[in-house]
């Protein structure tokens, strides 16, 4: 097994920033981060990718859907902006909880015969010094884009492909360098596997009901006539429990979920609004696992990505097609207009702004493809604006 991946960091630490307008709420002052002629995205609203202090955050940086991806690492503070990965290819990466290392799926095709995918771990504070493979697999293919880290940083989870075209959840355990697929399913190639923040037991998993990949492993059909929906299922693979989000108890999950901090509840968006038990009407959804039915957070907008904060009682959510920027309370359901992105919400995922919180819900940062190119944004948080969303 290599021990160690060095990377020649040739592009210097440097400023992109520049100071946007206040759009929407007063004092919502909006930054964009990085501006060079490239594709420049956050990973996902539910990565967690963030240092715990918030000061720091990894992003992607690649120069076209067809080209590699670097990760970098942004300093909130001082906007600074430092290359973290070279490496061909780099899937799932995540920020540790301590906020020291960066881990990511690599893929090892030296031998295209028998590829093989690699855990590795790269320390945010000396990156030059390369990344260590903490484990490594021959047989597996196909790293799926987005990683999750328990809450003490111990396991890792992500998809792979399997040999026979299914895909399963991979879970490894940093602290023994050991791990193993524990679950598999035709229908997990899109999984957005999640570790519930608190104890994290459990692993959120979606399901594209109907969907079929060709030989190559390339989407040809989303879902099928069912729909998305989502369960979780224990670390080790065992205890399926289904969640109602998507037929025949809601319309169908769109694809975007979150865990409700640690409160063990789950905040999904439906296609279509849903009346919940008490008459409320909208969707984005709220459920536990066992529960029978979900419950409808608010119906102000038709939302579609949605992340929460770290306590659970703050969503913000983008809404199509202007990329408008929504906040809420999930108590409440009370929502106010944050800002507007001027996303174009198109085709690609580098056009959508996915926003989410920064841990201290200081900021909210959020993609917009608003010069031409998808660049990075921070709005700052006004005091007392997420106050105002409670009783």
């Amino acid at each position: 097994m290599p021990v160690t991946r060095r990377s020649p960091m040739s592009i210097a630490p440097h400023v992109e920033s520049s100071v946007r307008e206040a759009s929407g709420h007063p004092g919502a002052q909006v930054i964009q981060l990085t501006s060079a002629a490239y594709l420049h995205t956050h990973i996902y609203p539910e990565a967690p990718v963030f240092t715990p202090d918030s000061r720091r955050f990894v992003y992607a940086r690649f120069a076209a859907l067809d080209q590699p991806r670097q990760y970098w690492l942004c300093d909130l503070t001082s906007h600074c902006l430092s290359p973290l990965t070279d490496e061909p290819s780099v899937y799932g990466p995540v920020v540790t909880p301590g906020g020291q290392f960066l881990l990511y799926m690599a893929l090892d095709e030296d031998d295209p015969r028998n590829p093989a995918v690699e855990l590795r771990r790269l320390s945010l504070e000396h990156p030059d010094q390369g990344s260590e493979a903490l484990w490594r697999r021959e047989g597996l293919r196909q790293p799926y884009g987005l990683g999750t880290v328990s809450h003490e940083g111990r396991f890792y989870a992500t998809k792979v492909s399997l040999p026979n075209g299914s895909a399963g959840i991979l879970v490894v355990d940093v602290d023994a360098r050991a791990g193993r697929v524990v679950h598999e399913h035709p229908e997990l190639f899109n999984a957005h596997p999640q570790f519930e923040p608190s104890a994290s037991r459990d692993l959120l998993l979606q399901h594209n009901r109907g969907g079929v990949l060709d030989s190559a492993g390339r989407i040809q059909r989303v879902v099928g006539e069912e729909g998305a929906t989502l369960y979780v299922i224990e670390r080790e693979g065992t205890n399926a429990r289904p969640l109602p989000i998507g037929a025949p108890h809601t319309p169908s999950c769109q694809g975007h979920q979150v865990w409700q901090g640690a409160s063990g509840r789950v905040l999904a968006t439906v296609t279509h609004n849903f009346r919940d038990a008490s008459g409320r009407e909208g969707n984005l959804l709220s459920v536990a696992p066992g529960e029978g039915r979900p419950t409808t957070v608010s119906g102000d907008y038709h939302f579609t990505h949605v992340a929460a904060s770290p306590d659970g009682r703050y969503f913000v959510c983008d809404v199509a097609p202007a990329g408008t920027i929504v906040v809420g309370s999930t108590a409440t359901g009370t929502t106010r207009v944050f800002c507007e992105s001027g996303a174009s919400f198109g085709r690609p995922q580098y056009t959508h702004p996915h926003p989410f919180f920064s841990p201290d819900l200081s900021h909210i940062l959020f993609n917009s493809d608003r010069t031409g190119l998808a660049q990075i944004y921070a709005a700052r948080v006004p005091p007392g604006f997420l106050d105002e969303l409670d009783p």
